[in-house]
């Protein structure tokens, strides 16, 4: 095996593992979105945001030598293909995850105002009605 056979090999796998870690940061996040928890993925974010740098400049590199790895091997180009195709899959589905939480939210917010509209009592200021507390303790 030659020094840039070796070389190539090294750079597919090395990409190979960017994208399997990525992939699995993902599929994590997805998890936390279907389950209706997306606040715990911002304890991804860091990791993510290091395994993305990392994936893009290796991509870039790639893209810019192609024959950087054009001795690495058809079975590991075909397994980076494949787990390629995986990760866009994963990221194509958050994408939908997150456009059905964004317009779920919208919807919400929309079915309150039309609702604030359609009883037309005024919201905040000065002449709107304060209703008297309510007192759960007979005590007070």
């Amino acid at each position: 095996m030659t020094n840039s056979t070796l070389d190539a090999a090294t750079r597919v796998k090395t990409l190979i593992a960017l994208t399997e870690e990525l992939t699995a940061v993902i599929a994590r996040e997805n998890e936390l979105l279907e389950a209706r928890r997306p606040k715990e993925i911002s304890a991804l974010q860091p990791d993510k945001a290091r395994l993305a740098a990392a994936y893009a400049q290796s991509i870039r590199h790639i893209a810019a030598d192609r024959s950087s790895v054009a001795g690495a091997g058809d079975g590991l180009i075909a397994t980076l293909r494949e787990l390629t195709k995986t990760f866009e899959a994963r990221a194509h589905h958050q994408r939908a995850l997150i456009e059905g939480a964004r317009v779920a939210s919208e919807s919400v917010l929309r079915a309150i105002a039309d609702e604030a509209a359609r009883t037309g009592e005024p919201g905040y200021g000065p002449k709107r009605a304060v209703a008297a507390p309510i007192v759960t303790d007979n005590k007070a």
